[in-house]
C-alpha cells in the first residue's frame, strides 16, 4: 500500500512539472500585409497584418494587446487589440493590426527616410497570452530595419 502512495505521488509530481513546461517567446517573423484605411493630414489608419511563429507545443492564445509603433525612434502610432486570436503549436499565426498613425510624426521623419533609404520600424507594448482560461502579461517588442523603395 505504501509503495502505491509512492508511485502515485512521483506520477502526480511528473504530471505537475510537465504542465508547468516554461513557455517560450512567441517570436515576429515579418509583416505580412499593409492596407491603408484612411489617409488624412494629421491621422491615418493602417491596418496590418503581423505574423509571429509559436515554438511551444501547445496552443495559446492573445487578447488585449496594446503597442506603439516607432519609426526610427519618433513613435508614429498607437494601437489597441482587443479580439481573442488563438495561436496555434509550434506554428505561424497571423495578427491582424488596426493602427493610427500620427502624421505630424511622419512626416517629421519624412525628409530623413528619403535621405537613408532604410528605417528602423519598432513596436513596443504588452498583450495578455494564456491557455485554458489563464493569461499572463507578455511584452510586445519587435524590431526591423525596412528599405523604403520609392523609386
Amino acid at each position: 500500500m505504501k509503495a502505491i502512495r509512492i508511485i502515485l505521488a512521483i506520477f502526480i509530481v511528473c504530471i505537475i512539472a510537465s504542465a508547468c513546461e516554461k513557455t517560450k517567446d512567441i517570436q515576429f517573423v515579418r509583416v505580412a500585409g499593409i492596407n491603408l484605411e484612411q489617409l488624412g493630414m494629421s491621422k491615418s489608419v493602417v491596418r496590418m497584418t503581423l505574423a509571429y511563429y509559436n515554438p511551444n507545443k501547445y496552443r495559446l492564445q492573445v487578447k488585449d494587446a496594446n503597442f506603439d509603433l516607432y519609426f526610427d525612434d519618433t513613435q508614429v502610432g498607437h494601437s489597441i487589440q482587443d479580439t481573442m486570436i488563438s495561436i496555434p503549436a509550434r506554428d505561424t499565426f497571423y495578427f491582424p493590426v488596426k493602427l493610427e498613425v500620427n502624421m505630424g510624426n511622419v512626416f517629421k521623419n519624412a525628409l530623413s527616410a528619403f535621405a537613408n533609404k532604410e528605417v528602423t520600424i519598432k513596436a513596443t507594448g504588452n498583450c495578455k497570452v494564456g491557455k485554458a482560461g489563464i493569461f499572463l502579461p507578455f511584452p510586445i517588442k519587435c524590431e526591423t530595419r525596412q528599405s523604403l523603395n520609392f523609386f
